[in-house]
């Protein structure tokens, strides 16, 4: 049964012009380093239109087992420039926004 890592997060007012340039950086870097991404079932991106926080993003990324999610992530953050990717994005974020969960399906 799979699991999904959630990270919610709003990017800071002053650093929004930041967000599409980091993001398209990061999608460029996660299509020419597919293998760094080997166990990720999928990765989507959402950004909410109603509701509060106002402007809250949320990443989801379905994995397999929490071993899969386990090993993408001790992967992924031994790569020097995912490391800079990661933390350049959390630059720009709300550093009281940003939450991290893991989600198993139940029905």
């Amino acid at each position: 049964m799979s699991i999904v890592l959630t990270e919610t997060y709003v990017v800071k007012a002053e650093r929004q012009a930041e967000f599409t340039p980091l993001l398209n950086k990061f999608l460029k870097f996660k299509e020419e380093h597919a293998q760094l991404f080997d166990g990720l079932k999928s990765w989507k991106l959402y950004n909410q239109e109603i509701g509060q926080p106002s402007g809250l993003y949320i990443e989801m990324l379905e994995f397999e087992s929490m071993a899969e999610m386990e090993e993408f992530v001790r992967r992924i953050f031994s790569d020097e420039r995912m490391r800079t990717l990661h933390a350049e994005f959390h630059e720009i974020f709300e550093p009281a926004t940003f939450c991290t969960s893991i989600w198993r399906p139940i029905a």
